[in-house]
């Protein structure tokens, strides 16, 4: 009995001693990583990091709202009302505004694939270009990858009486016209939106008994539908003081995403939507792809990098379709370092932070009209 007891007293010792262990090990590692700093003093000094290195949240509530309207010409009459914004969307989703008649903005933004599309690898896409993001455009400072559209493009706001910080509802009455997308007889389109009853009383809701159909009026409508497609993440709530927000791995990958100078040109808002020189250091390895090149300054639009992880491919021509290779490549050919296995991956872990929660859209019957 004695013998028994005596075994009973040296397993629980082991199992005590092994426990020591265990947390002994954990605290070794918590050091390793973050030397003698508590834990929430490191992730608060990332935090700043990322203020200090020009990473913004997204604007909410009041504030975005007055950022929305703001954008708009006074004389547009657009308030972002539930009436003008359900006439966006019919706008959006209606293929008749192209000229064929077989194209909407979704048939390229789509918004059930993150407001992208696949790669169209067809000779009505000779420079085999990516499509963007249409989500969260309302943040970027120029459209289209050689900038085209610029925030403060005085010329383009005399010619469209848009606002030079309306990106979007430039960008919009371009698309509509522009032959390699929507390609849209605008005197057609207004004449068949005023001969249609269904859709001029759509307008009449939105923008009252007055109201004068033009490409100016369209192209903002369909801009302030776009403009309220903004996604909220958990990296949004980590800048906005909630420290809990992203996971330890989550706050790491932010670190090298940082410290590795990826944040130089992936900055502000949208981690991206500003033109940045491309081919710093290096020659991007898949140029001749579409033989898209850069604008006269050698600089091209650098992408969003909110929702990434679910918008592949990637670059401007869609070279590649693994995040984690796109990643290595923009470490060669812009920061000219090699990024390790470890590092992408932690990328990628903050990467996953960017991927916000997309509110679901009732597509519309649209009005009965016959342009």
């Amino acid at each position: 009995m004695n013998k028994i007891k005596q075994k009973l007293c040296q397993m629980k010792s082991k199992i005590i001693f092994f426990g020591i262990a265990v947390c002994s090990s954990s605290f070794v590692f918590t050091q390793l990583v973050y030397g003698f700093e508590d834990i929430g003093a490191k992730i608060q000094s990332i935090a700043k990091k990322a203020h200090s290195a020009g990473l913004k949240p997204i604007s909410e509530g009041a504030e975005l709202a007055t950022l929305q309207k703001g954008m708009f010409d006074k004389k547009s009459n657009f308030t972002f009302s539930e009436a003008q914004l359900e006439l966006g969307k019919i706008l959006y989703f209606d293929p008749r505004l192209s000229n064929d008649g077989m194209r909407s903005c979704n048939t390229c933004h789509n918004i059930t694939m993150q407001g992208t599309s696949t790669l169209d690898e067809s000779q009505n896409n000779p420079y085999h270009l990516d499509v963007p993001t249409i989500y969260n455009m309302l943040f970027n400072d120029v459209a289209y990858y050689k900038g085209i559209i610029k925030r403060h493009d005085k010329i383009d706001v005399s010619a469209n009486k848009f606002l030079s910080r309306n990106v979007t509802a430039r960008a919009t009455l371009y698309a509509l016209k522009a032959k390699n997308e929507m390609n849209g007889d605008m005197q057609k389109i207004i004449q068949g939106i005023t001969n249609s009853k269904e859709y001029m009383s759509y307008f009449i809701r939105a923008y009252g008994t007055k109201v004068k159909i033009d490409e100016n009026l369209i192209a903002q409508t369909l801009a302030g539908f776009i403009m309220s497609l903004n996604v909220i993440t958990r990296f949004d709530d980590f800048l906005n003081g909630n420290l809990k927000a992203l996971s330890i791995s989550e706050v790491e990958g932010l670190d090298v995403f940082i410290e590795r100078g990826c944040v130089t040109c992936h900055n502000g808002v949208n981690l991206g939507g500003t033109m940045q020189p491309f081919e710093v250091i290096g020659n991007y390895k898949l140029s001749n792809l579409g033989k898209f090149g850069t604008d006269s300054n050698k600089m091209l639009k650098v992408p969003t990098l909110r929702n990434v992880v679910a918008t592949a491919p990637y670059f401007h021509n869609g070279g590649f379709k693994n995040l984690d290779d796109a990643i290595k490549e923009m470490g060669r050919i812009q920061i000219g370092i090699k990024l390790s296995n470890k590092e992408i991956t932690k990328i990628i872990e903050f990467l996953e932070s960017l991927n916000g929660e997309i509110k679901p859209i009732t597509i519309p019957i649209l009005p009965r009209a016959t342009f």
